[in-house]
């Protein structure tokens, strides 16, 4: 049971794309996001994905639908089938919660 930091775990991440677990809880997990660019268009068959925002602007854009920017402390979910992408024009960080399972399908 140890205490932990968003920011300094952030900030120890030089590359421009990571994506990785922080904690699983129960069948579920919290991963953060360190990224600057551009993800694929993908979907998860079996999971929602909850997108929180803690630093920079994360663009999602939803397939045949709209485009969605996340500033610093808003979130959203994006239900599971919705094939989405997400990018960031400036180093953005951002946690996602979703099952623990991987089914992330690329359709790019």
């Amino acid at each position: 049971m140890d205490k932990k930091n968003f920011k300094e775990i952030s900030d120890r991440v030089d590359r421009s794309y990571d994506n990785f677990i922080l904690e699983n809880v129960n069948d579920h997990c919290l991963r953060m996001a360190v990224m600057q660019g551009e993800y694929r268009w993908h979907y998860h068959n079996n999971t929602d994905e909850l997108f929180v925002v803690l630093e920079g602007e994360l663009k999602i854009e939803i397939k045949d639908n709209d485009t969605v920017f996340l500033k610093p402390g808003e979130y959203m979910t994006i239900p599971s089938k919705t094939i989405h992408k997400t990018s960031a024009a400036t180093r953005t960080v951002n946690l996602t919660f979703e099952k623990n399972a991987d089914d992330t399908i690329f359709v790019d």
